[in-house]
């Protein structure tokens, strides 16, 4: 092997060496990248030289060259962030996103609501997902499209109460069922309320919105008997035999029924009558409506929701619903860890808005860098396996949150040292060749 070729196996070092270097360098330019991902640099040694001894053939190594420079997709730490859209993958999978053209592949989850709803991330790409309507998602993966509107009101259409009617309660009078309850015009809703055993009341919701309170009052008939009447502001309904809205503050009776009790105080016998349909009426400017009431057993005597017994004490309630909504406005989103977004209305009430997915490649080492912390997919990598996440194999996901990158700063300094040595280390094989060349000049 000449002096020639021991400087060119050299200088095939020096230039593993500034490889190796760059590579270093790019990843702790990336320390603070979001969940960028470190590359490590392989090399390979060169077809060797044939030579020849005393003692047969033997291979002289002809230097080095780079094999291929491997991203490592190691974890990143996870920590919190104050966007609630942003997003961090625990696991193994990328986001897609689309520039409206392709689908890139990342796993940097830095991403924002545009002005059409759409989410998408600081370069404008827009991540992809089920889309929702009304709350249901969408079969179809495309652009995640969150809707901005207003969520509309829903009326009430049943109201639950669990409570309790004291046992102790007196049943000689029912001055309830004395009352002017069904003209609109009559008794007021205090005077309902007062010469009760017991009431309560529910604030419910009609086509507009618009919320009303509905008062329920109680009245013991005998002992396990109990009589109920639900009324409203008179004010607040038009009353078809009225012509129109009734006098405000008197009570309008809506719907009534009775309850039957046995003697361990469980209510087993219920029923309703609605006022509508002798007198139809409706909440002013809205559609008419009826409530169905659940105290326990329904008019047929299946189990229903909410629960009304009778047990001695004073009369209570200790629970009371309504399943109608005002309208609404988009205060809040937050992100599960199966993807699925839910936005947060100011009228109470959380909606699905769509759910992110994310791809599994059969080879993650085989994606190519696309710049903007983006992958694009190879042959080598295969077909991306779209699905969401938690789900085959896949990672879950993390709201209001980022995965860091994995550069790890100790490691990248050691190696930094040894490509720094390796570099001098095949300088100087090369000066020393040189000086060897310049002894055999010399010689001449």
């Amino acid at each position: 092997m000449s002096l020639f070729s021991t400087m060119n196996t050299a200088t095939s070092g020096l230039g593993a060496s500034s490889t190796r270097l760059g590579v270093i360098g790019n990843n702790i330019a990336n320390l603070n990248t979001t969940a960028y991902k470190a590359a490590r640099a392989e090399f390979s040694d060169m077809l060797p030289q044939d030579v020849y001894g005393q003692s047969g053939p033997s291979q002289l190594g002809k230097g080095t060259q780079l094999a291929t420079l491997t991203i490592l997709f190691g974890q990143g730490s996870i920590d919190s962030s104050e966007n609630a859209l942003d997003m961090a993958i625990s696991g193994d999978g990328f986001f897609v996103v689309n520039d409206g053209v392709a689908n890139y592949y990342t796993r940097a989850g830095e991403f924002y609501l545009n002005d059409s709803g759409q989410i998408v991330n600081s370069t404008g790409l827009v991540l992809q997902g089920y889309s929702a309507t009304d709350g249901t998602l969408g079969a179809t993966v495309g652009d995640l499209q969150v809707d901005l509107n207003p969520l509309a009101p829903v009326p009430t259409s049943e109201i639950t109460l669990t409570a309790n009617l004291s046992a102790e309660a007196d049943f000689a009078t029912t001055p309830v069922a004395a009352l002017n309850l069904l003209t609109g015009t009559g008794d007021t809703l205090e005077d309902a309320a007062s010469v009760a055993d017991f009431a309560t009341s529910v604030t419910v919701y009609d086509s507009l919105g618009v919320p009303h309170a509905v008062t329920v009052v109680y009245e013991r008939t005998a002992a396990n008997d109990w009589s109920w009447y639900a009324v409203v502001d008179a004010g607040e309904v038009d009353i078809t035999s009225l012509g129109g809205p009734g006098t405000p503050g008197s009570a309008f009776q809506i719907a009534s029924g009775t309850m039957t009790y046995d003697t361990d105080g469980n209510l087993t016998t219920f029923t309703q009558s609605d006022t509508s349909a002798t007198d139809p009426w409706s909440f002013q400017a809205a559609t008419a409506q009826d409530f169905v009431f659940d105290f326990g057993v329904d008019t047929t005597g299946a189990i229903t929701d909410g629960r009304i017994r009778m047990h001695n004490g004073s009369s209570n309630v200790s629970a009371v619903s309504q399943d109608g909504f005002p309208v609404g406005s988009l205060q809040n989103i937050s992100v599960a860890t199966d993807g699925t977004v839910y936005g947060s209305y100011t009228n109470g009430e959380e909606l699905v808005l769509g759910q992110v997915v994310l791809a599994r490649f059969p080879s993650n080492g085989g994606l190519e860098r696309a710049g903007g912390n983006l992958f694009r997919e190879t042959l080598d990598s295969g077909s991306p396996a779209i699905g969401a996440p938690d789900t085959g194999g896949r990672g879950v996901v993390q709201g209001g949150a980022l995965e860091r990158s994995n550069v790890d700063l100790e490691d990248e300094f050691v190696d930094m040292i040894t490509a720094q040595r390796s570099y001098q280390a095949n300088a100087r094989v090369i000066d020393t060749a040189n000086q060897t060349l310049q002894e055999l000049v010399n010689l001449v």
